[in-house]
């Protein structure tokens, strides 16, 4: 079983962007210790050549500059089987960086549950990234993610070990 995320566009909501498009964007406000992340969004993916809605909810923390703690849960719905990840994760925005844009990297867990015919599996990953400051409260990223399958196996999975862009947009507050 593969399974791939296809132009994943993740929404965060409840904080509005009031930030005037002249300004400069300090990245640095966006990533204080602190701050908070709500996350909310959804787009299409594919395994095994079925297509799949995706709904995406989670939130994250800023513990230090730049470095987040969160968690996000994510269903995939609308072809069989039916499934759902949690995922604990954390990032780090690299602020001293002397672009606009600023590099990030990440580590997460995922447990998938199925709701038939599979088990549930546990994979992790890292991810790597730019994120695009947007205004004072709003930013995009960009970036891949490597991820692999523990206790996978073969003849029902093609691949233990994927990589797949993400895309996304996300107001802090």
């Amino acid at each position: 079983m593969r399974r791939t995320a296809i132009a994943v566009l993740v929404f965060a909501a409840l904080a509005p962007a009031r930030a005037r498009a002249q300004e400069a964007v300090d990245a640095s406000a966006l990533f204080q210790k602190g701050r908070v992340e709500l996350d909310a969004g959804g787009g299409l993916g594919v395994l095994n050549s079925n297509e799949y809605l995706l709904l995406q909810l989670g939130g994250a923390y800023y513990l230090a500059d730049g470095l987040s703690a969160g968690a996000v849960g994510e269903a995939w719905l609308g072809s069989s089987p039916s499934f759902g990840d949690l995922s604990p994760q954390v990032r780090y925005v690299y602020l001293a960086s002397p672009w606009r844009f600023k590099p990030y990297v990440g580590a997460f867990y995922r447990r998938t549950f199925y709701d038939h015919i599979y088990s549930p599996i546990n994979s992790s990953g890292a991810r790597a990234g730019l994120v695009f400051p947007l205004s004072a409260r709003a930013y995009a990223t960009g970036g891949l993610v490597f991820e692999h399958y523990f206790s996978c196996q073969s003849s029902i999975y093609s691949s233990c070990d994927q990589v797949y862009p993400e895309i996304g947009l996300a107001f802090s507050f």
